[in-house]
């Protein structure tokens, strides 16, 4: 009897979730070799598509043609008007499906950053792909690869995002005070650090996510993406000499604005 009561304990410990064995707190995807700098100024959304699918499909490419292709795509499927040479969510959204990241990929709109990283934890968490972050009051674009949290969203729905590990397409070329103003592969960031960076979207005329948190998930179409939209935010026309006075202002409650150099 006692051999046939260890067996079974042994059985029910052989089939308990390998994910939730392998859970330390920390969760990460990140490969070195899947990280590509941003060749142009206004390139960012295009090299986080370009990092995204090379850590999903385990590439380390870093072409220059390729970087502009997504770009291109991106700008041409974004749903407002692209007016800097950039391209806006739904567009990095659409691109991610176009190139082989997964037909699963939207964007979300939070109305709290821990509201917004809690579902992209437990995506990230389910499909191991990475997701983007709106960061810098929607006008510039990183990658999510990792996070830490309270517990495993793989065995639990009760957690709490402490901490993320982000990388920006800029490092290690644009310079804020002398130091990177992206932050560099495997950079952990605390939730009160990264939420001086991943802000409310405030892009004038794109009311569905003004004033919200936005990422770009995997297996959107199964997260709680609730009401899309939100408050409109007053803001200054961003192609203004004050538009751009305002964007600094904002940036430089985080620290002196100084030397914001984006390629050397």
């Amino acid at each position: 009897m006692l051999t046939l009561l260890v067996l079974a304990s042994l059985l029910a410990g052989s089939i308990a979730p390998a994910s939730a064995a392998e859970w330390n707190g920390r969760f990460s995807i990140w490969r070195n070799s899947a990280f590509a700098t941003q060749y142009w100024d206004y390139s960012c959304v295009g090299a986080t598509i370009q990092i995204m699918l090379n850590l999903i499909h385990g590439r380390s490419d870093e072409s220059r043609n390729r970087q502009s292709e997504y770009l291109d795509f991106a700008q041409a499927e974004s749903r407002y008007e692209v007016t800097d040479q950039g391209a806006d969510p739904e567009g990095w959204a659409e691109a991610m499906v176009r190139f082989g990241g997964g037909d699963d990929y939207g964007w979300m709109a939070a109305p709290t950053a821990q509201d917004a990283l809690y579902i992209a934890a437990r995506q990230m968490r389910e499909t191991e792909k990475p997701v983007g972050l709106l960061v810098h009051l929607g006008r510039h674009a990183w990658v999510m690869t990792g996070f830490e949290s309270t517990a495993d969203p793989a065995v639990t729905d009760e957690f709490t995002v402490t901490a993320a590990e982000v990388v920006g397409p800029l490092w290690p070329h644009g310079t804020l005070n002398g130091t990177s103003f992206d932050p560099g592969p495997r950079t952990w960031m605390d939730i009160r650090t990264l939420s001086r960076k991943f802000d409310t979207y405030a892009e004038p005329g794109h009311d569905v996510w003004s004033g919200r948190y936005v990422t770009i998930i995997p297996r959107a179409s199964e997260a709680d993406q609730g009401s899309p939209g939100g408050p409109n935010i007053e803001t200054p026309d961003l192609n203004s000499a004050f538009g751009w006075a305002w964007v600094f202002r904002s940036l430089a409650l985080q620290g002196a604005v100084r030397d914001l150099l984006w390629i050397p």
